[in-house]
């Protein structure tokens, strides 16, 4: 019986997509025509109400013939005309959307094309084509779409990483004790097995020695030589990062580069600071050096005020030279 169910619901399915790949190219096979038509009724819409259509704004039945069309036409367009209505700001919007409106209710195939889509209504989601044609967007709106949706593939791969890792986890952990079960039926029967302790995992081609602290906490030991023995490596499902939106490289990279900038800043002004501190320095070494020079002048002075000084030998550019006692 389940099974004849299971066989009547996939075939209901295989029939509603069958019905549904068939409507769907009708449905969307919409043409510039009624792409325009589609736009006239938004815009009537707008400006005059809900309530009216190609018919009611120019004031005849649905039924109404060409000539009858016609007629209301020439009433309107003299009644509406932006000459004679120059204080009307929306007399010129007016009198355009009246004679496209027109045109297409004097067309057939337009006509009749408006008669459908005023019986069935006119619908919501027009397909991207329309979209497309009506709101084609620059490079700035689709180089924003894009990098959206890459940080969204970002977000969505990160945390199936994250679940992946945790379910790795609790995998090796109950491998461990899956050994631990092993080990003791093969060892002393009628012992229950240990479910924390010392265990083995099989990881590749190679087997390692593990111990299992608690139901997400597992110790791995990937060397059993002492003289390579490395670091044991330590796997908690509870020490598994979980990447949150602000991971994301729209957020990350802007927050980096303003650490990156704000260090700059920082090591740009204690590089400042200390030369601030090197050019007192060097200004208090300059007036030290200036006041021993003022110093050594002043003994100098003194010193040749106080001695006497004979003048002997020959004369040397007219002058005699100084010789001291």
């Amino acid at each position: 019986m389940a099974r004849i169910k299971t066989k009547n619901i996939v075939s209901i399915l295989l029939l509603l997509v069958v019905l549904l790949s068939t409507l769907v190219p009708k449905v969307k096979a919409w043409t510039e025509a009624d792409f325009e038509i589609f736009d006239l009724v938004d815009a009537l819409e707008k400006a005059e109400g809900k309530d009216t259509n190609f018919y009611s704004y120019i004031g005849v039945s649905p039924s109404a013939t060409q000539a009858d069309i016609s007629k209301a036409y020439r009433k309107l367009s003299l009644k509406w005309h932006p000459d004679k209505n120059k204080n009307d700001s929306k007399a010129k919007e007016r009198f355009a959307r009246l004679g496209v409106i027109v045109s297409i209710l004097r067309d057939p195939r337009s006509r009749e094309r408006y008669n459908f889509f005023l019986k069935n209504g006119v619908p919501r989601w027009r397909g991207t084509g329309y979209l497309y044609s009506r709101y084609r967007p620059g490079l700035g709106s689709a180089l924003i779409v894009l990098l959206l949706i890459a940080g969204g593939m970002q977000y969505i791969a990160g945390q199936v990483n994250y679940r992946q890792e945790k379910k790795r986890i609790l995998q090796w952990v109950g491998d461990a004790r899956a050994q631990m079960v092993y080990n003791n039926v093969s060892g002393s029967k009628g012992s229950t097995a240990p479910t924390l302790g010392r265990s083995y995992i099989q990881l590749g081609d190679r087997q390692m020695r593990c111990e299992v602290k608690n139901d997400h906490y597992l110790v791995v030991y990937p060397s059993e030589d002492k003289k390579s023995a490395s670091e044991p490596i330590h796997l908690n499902t509870e020490w598994v990062y979980r990447p949150t939106i602000k991971d994301i490289f729209l957020f990350a990279w802007p927050k980096k580069l303003f650490y990156e900038l704000l260090n700059k800043q920082e090591v740009i002004e204690e590089m400042m600071e200390e030369n601030d501190g090197m050019e007192e320095v060097a200004q208090d070494l300059a007036k030290e050096q200036q006041s021993e020079s003022g110093n050594n002048k002043k003994s100098l002075r003194k010193r040749g005020s106080g001695e006497k000084v004979n003048v002997q030998g020959a004369k040397v550019g007219g002058r005699r030279r100084a010789v001291r006692k």
